[in-house]
């Protein structure tokens, strides 16, 4: 007999009674997955420990949620049955099967964590599908690890006993049918809400589902974020992500010769390293399509863009040509420019490799004595970002809270521009030099409106973000007059890039190419030698190893990119969509995972009309090779866990 029996009024707190033993079974499981592996997580202190169980709440919460959505909803099916024990007991099964799931993936960790140094994801199916004895391999474990299955039996039966502490009192019809009906219908919606909240980790309109990077927020080294998540919910957030395989079109020596990512810096023996400041500006969706200064030839010579400050500091500016976005996505673009890790077939941060060790600029300028910081407008753990710039090595982060003024908020996204790029501007003049600094504009997006003062003010154009990328040009040009007045102003350099392109609406920019045309501009105000046209290619993961010469940085790092200024450089972009683009020198190749698709000279054929697959075999064999040893060296060394050179040799 149970110790308590709720009467049916008391229905909603037996259901809230119920989820809190998932989150009880889930607590444990993070307990026992550390005392069964305490080598592997050290150092870590009582506030340490306060973070992890305030980011394992968090997570805890979504895969509640996730493991237990039918179960949720047939609890609050507005049917008059659904306290009869026949109900009751049908439910109950489904409670006991979904989470006795969840806790058995947990309890696999406890030990599997230990040769994988990560949370199982959906991709360990595959790891083993080819396997022929994978009855004897799982007998063995059972066997090793006898004290796990031990432990397994003992959470069950604690869900069970737990479960049954407290019972539904069996209830005919209710005699007061509209109100049972009334907080019946009330109560699912509820609860789907609650749902969504704590799938997206809040209820923030900018905030979207939390992932495997999300837990960065809450540690300071990447291995404690497998104290951070739990197996159930790695398992459901990879489960439509596609696992990288390896790849083994040459073998490690080849590959090796072909391309590597694996920078030896030649630097100038006589210099020391350059301490300048950093700053980085990423621009929301300024696509190079909107920028004057790079399309003067459109609409017959007439076209003059939206961005006139934009194309003023093209002059003083290095500029290369033809430059690109490693992707499509938001959360594409910021591994690609402060750790030169491009997305694959999936963005970095979405993927298992997303805590692997890296080596990033903000690492390295830390190591040199930098403050690192990173600026975003929007409410803070919006679009996940400063979860992962965190696992980047940002020591500071500037949101919305640090913002701390409601009235400059845009009511969706976050602060607008124009007042967050003059509190960056304020923010860099209080830091002690050298600096980096990095801003992710907020205010050209969705539904693209502009400060009440503005309406009417700016140029508007065929497409509605146009305008708020005039806003945020004038928001950048009141930034730079601000920031020359300040004595950091000379002794820094200024990196501008968007985070990707925008819908087009010029044919040019409808192609391959044109979808990831962006303006990357390089800004050196101290240094008069600093600028010129090069028609070369620049991508995002270019930025780093670019800065790092720039900056004299003399030891051996991981970039997928190439430093620009290497005149003996692959001259190269990619980007994964659908397939990859491969942009080399004057050509675009489209390979699709296995073979070759087009080749077009993107300079003289701006509309891609003329597939040159069959007429320039010579450079498709080359360009393919190019392109396989870049993904081969991508996949591997991101399963690998080798993002970063051997200390030793640094």
């Amino acid at each position: 007999m149970s110790f308590l029996s709720l009467k049916r009024s008391n229905y909603y707190l037996v259901l809230l009674y119920r989820l809190v033993i998932v989150l009880i079974l889930f607590f444990l499981c993070r307990i026992l997955f550390f005392l069964l592996n305490p080598g592997l997580f050290p150092g870590i202190t009582f506030s340490g420990w306060v973070r992890i169980f305030k980011g394992g709440f968090v997570f805890d919460i979504a895969a509640l949620f996730y493991f237990n959505a039918l179960f949720i909803v047939l609890s609050l099916l507005p049917l008059a049955i659904r306290t009869s024990d026949r109900y009751q007991q049908a439910i109950k099964y489904i409670f006991y099967f979904m989470n006795g799931l969840a806790v058995m993936l947990n309890c696999i960790d406890f030990i599997y964590y230990r040769f994988t140094l990560r949370r199982t994801t959906r991709s360990i199916f595959g790891e083993f599908s080819h396997e022929t004895n994978k009855s004897k391999l799982a007998g063995r474990f059972l066997i090793d690890y006898w004290y796990v299955v031990i432990i397994f039996i003992a959470l069950v039966a604690l869900m069970i006993w737990l479960y049954n502490r407290v019972k539904i009192q069996k209830a005919n019809p209710p005699e007061r049918r509209m109100i049972f009906y009334a907080h019946s219908i009330i109560a699912l919606p509820l609860a789907i809400v609650l749902a969504v909240g704590g799938i997206r980790g809040d209820f923030k309109y900018s905030t979207r589902p939390i992932t495997i990077s999300n837990a960065g927020e809450y540690v300071k080294s990447p291995n404690e974020m497998y104290l951070v998540l739990n197996t159930p919910f790695c398992m459901v957030r990879t489960w439509n992500v596609k696992r990288l395989s390896e790849m083994h079109y040459y073998s490690d020596e080849e590959v090796e010769k072909i391309f590597s990512p694996v920078h030896h810096p030649k630097t100038d023996s006589t210099k020391s390293f350059q301490k300048k400041n950093v700053v980085i500006f990423i621009l929301e969706s300024f696509g190079k399509e909107a920028v004057g200064g790079y399309n003067k030839d459109l609409d017959n010579g007439t076209y003059t863009g939206y961005t006139p400050f934009l194309d003023s500091l093209m002059g003083v500016s290095k500029i290369y040509w033809n430059s690109f976005a490693t992707g499509r996505k938001s959360i594409d673009a910021i591994p690609s420019i402060l750790a030169s890790i491009p997305n694959g077939q999936d963005p970095f941060v979405l993927t298992p490799y997303a805590s692997d060790s890296t080596f990033t600029l903000p690492k390295i300028l830390r190591e040199k004595g930098y403050t690192t910081s990173f600026f975003h407008g929007a409410p803070n753990g919006s679009m996940g970002f400063q979860a992962l710039v965190n696992l980047l090595g940002v020591e500071h982060y500037y949101g919305k809270n640090e913002y701390n003024n409601d009235n400059d908020f845009d009511g969706i996204w976050g602060i607008w521009d124009e007042p967050f790029f003059q509190y960056f501007a304020s923010v860099l003049d209080t830091m002690q030099q050298p600096f980096m600094g990095t801003l992710f504009s907020v205010s050209s997006h969705h539904p693209f409106k502009v400060p009440a003062q503005y309406k009417g003010k700016f140029k508007k154009g065929p497409l509605p973000v146009l305008e708020c990328i005039n806003y945020t040009d004038m928001s950048l040009r009141k930034f730079f007059e601000k920031a020359s007045h300040s004595e950091w102003f000379k002794n820094t350099v200024f990196v501008i890039s968007a985070d990707h392109s925008m819908i087009n609406y010029h044919p040019e920019y409808g192609t391959l190419w044109g979808d990831v045309a962006i303006p990357i501009l390089l800004y050196s105000p101290g240094d008069s030698s600093f600028h010129g046209l090069d028609q070369g290619v620049i991508q995002q993961t270019d930025i780093m190893p670019s800065l790092l010469s720039y900056l004299n940085y003399d030891k051996p790092y991981v970039a997928f990119g190439e430093n620009v200024f290497d005149k003996n450089r692959l001259n190269f972009s990619v980007c994964y969509g659908g397939g990859y683009r491969w942009i080399e020198g004057d050509y675009l190749l489209f390979f699709d995972g296995e073979k070759t698709k087009s080749l077009y000279n993107y300079k003289t054929d701006r509309l891609f009309k003329d597939n040159l697959l069959d007429k320039k075999p010579e450079i498709v064999v080359r360009m393919e090779r190019n392109l396989k040893a870049f993904i081969q060296q991508y996949n591997n060394r991101l399963i690998r866990n080798q993002l970063t050179v051997n200390k030793n040799a640094r």
